[in-house]
């Protein structure tokens, strides 16, 4: 499940599983640097973030770079909005991305671990 028209260009095959293996290629565009710029923005390790940020410049330009870090920081608040709140994941969401949870292992998802990671 991608948002909106980012996942509807001919020719792309993208492999969601390496979401939670990263011994896998997502096939997406930078997606090794997307991934850490991701994580170090939520986990708030911001010593390797300037490293990677950086990094991303360079790669794939700065504006696209801060925009990982706009989208990542804004995700990871509706997210703990959500979970703070209990709203639970709605029906329709639940049956159409239902196999897509199972393949990448958010089925398994302990927000204990989260927690201990993160917090």
């Amino acid at each position: 499940m991608l948002l909106r028209a980012s996942g509807e260009k001919e020719g792309l095959d993208y492999n969601v599983t390496a979401i939670t293996d990263r011994s896998k290629e997502s096939g997406v565009a930078h997606g090794e640097l997307l991934t850490a710029l991701a994580e170090q923005t939520v986990g708030g390790d911001w010593s390797a973030l300037r490293g990677t940020l950086e990094t991303a410049k360079a790669a794939m330009g700065g504006q696209q770079a801060v925009d990982v870090l706009v989208v990542a920081s804004a995700f990871n608040g509706i997210t703990r909005v959500a979970d703070a709140t209990g709203i639970p994941l709605d029906e329709n969401t639940a049956a159409t991305t239902g196999s897509l949870r199972e393949s990448v292992g958010l089925n398994d998802f302990a927000y204990e671990v989260k927690s201990a990671r993160f917090d």
